[in-house]
């Protein structure tokens, strides 16, 4: 009976299913490389040595998305409504907008940057020689900011090439990061890192240099009105969950680098953990606005409860199976990190559990429940930054 109810399940939300399994497929495909970058990366460099490559990964990662203002909200939210509406015109004029306005920051955040190079590398990296990778840094972040792939590509609903991009980042990651890293040690792997960004976001690109187009003067879509009424909203619904990606740079304040690195092992695993759920909310995304912007809110409800359904499974299989192969595969891989393979164990299963809440996160944002959506953020990522301050802790 409940095989049969789950396979009634799969087949009303076939769609989404469909999306859904080729983007889980090539994000395994994705999370290997980059899981394995990771290893290669921890064996080279060390506990402390990966420890600042995921501090400066993090810090980049962290000013990037603290000053996003919610742009990466707004553009899916409302070039799928665009491209319900057949209005590329708007779809132009926001994307114009947003690169500007990224712009103008990226600018004065570089000229900050420059300004404060020496106190930068001593706070977050523990001593001013590592100034030198706060310029690598900074490109990082740069790259970051700017790229609107991703949530153009949501919006679009263009959920394969969203995939394609997510495999050609880390393999051409892997494929400069390695070389420079024996060639430049940690300064090498960030060049890489922003070399494999931009060549691994050029079929995105091109995509979205066919979509645009010239345009006449826009009066149906207000850039600024958008900003303001949704962007910024849904931007302080979700600040809590830049804690996720401001954790590394904060528990670098606290820890050692070597804890930081052990730390940064196990992310890696609660990041593989959530590509089932973050998949699913993704997909999902698009499609709940477009029903609710259509006035059916019903449909939009029973395709997150479909959902919830849908990964339950996922969630179970993953905690039953990450308990027996964790130690094993540590110390077949990398041993020097074997102590921290109870905090690989707990970040997954963790991870598994919190699949829920970012379901949820997603609906409610998506239908415009910003209220709720920040209550939930908030219970999230307090869990995770006190998860994540005891499992460094267990790293001795």
């Amino acid at each position: 009976m409940i095989i049969n109810d789950l396979f009634s399940i799969l087949n009303k939300e076939r769609g989404i299913i469909k999306n859904s399994v080729f983007i889980s497929s090539t994000a395994v495909v994705s999370a290997v490389l980059s899981t394995s970058l990771n290893i290669v990366f921890s064996k080279f460099f060390g506990p402390a040595g990966f420890g600042l490559f995921k501090t400066s990964m993090g810090l980049a990662s962290t000013v990037a998305y603290t000053l996003d203002l919610g742009t990466r909200y707004l553009i899916p939210r409302y070039i799928a409504e665009f491209e319900g509406k057949k209005e590329p015109e708007n779809i132009t004029h926001l994307i114009e907008r947003t690169l500007m306005f990224k712009a103008i920051i990226t600018v004065f955040i570089l000229i900050l940057s420059w300004l404060f190079s020496h106190q930068i590398a001593q706070t977050f990296f523990h001593a001013e020689k590592y100034v030198v990778l706060v310029w690598p840094t900074m490109l990082i972040f740069t790259i970051v900011f700017l790229d609107l792939t991703a949530p153009i590509l949501l919006g679009c609903q263009n959920f394969k090439l969203l995939a394609l991009t997510s495999i050609l980042v880390p393999f051409f990651h892997i494929l400069f990061g390695i070389p420079l890293a024996y060639i430049f040690g940690l300064k090498g792997v960030l060049f890489g890192a922003a070399i494999a960004f931009v060549v691994g976001s050029i079929p995105a690109i091109k995509f979205i240099l066919k979509k645009m187009v010239i345009r006449s003067k826009i009066r149906s879509f207000s850039f600024k009105q958008a900003f303001i009424n949704y962007s910024i909203p849904a931007y302080f619904a979700n600040v809590p969950t830049y804690i996720s990606i401001a954790i590394i740079p904060l528990l670098s304040l606290f820890f050692s680098q070597r804890q930081v690195g052990f730390y940064g092992l196990s992310l890696s695993f609660y990041t593989a953990a959530q590509l089932i759920p973050v998949t699913l909310s993704n997909v999902m995304f698009p499609k709940v606005a477009q029903l609710h912007s259509q006035r059916k809110e019903s449909q939009a409800y029973q395709t997150f409860k479909r959902l919830i359904l849908i990964y339950t499974p996922f969630a179970i299989l993953g905690s039953l199976l990450i308990i027996p192969v964790t130690e094993p595969l540590v110390h077949l891989l990398i041993p020097s990190f074997l102590p921290a393979t109870q905090m690989i164990i707990i970040q997954t299963i963790a991870a598994l559990f919190f699949g829920y809440i970012a379901l949820a996160v997603n609906y409610v944002t998506a239908v415009g429940k910003l209220k709720i959506a920040t209550i939930l953020n908030w219970v999230l990522s307090l869990v995770f930054l006190i998860l994540a301050f005891y499992v460094t802790g267990l790293a001795k």
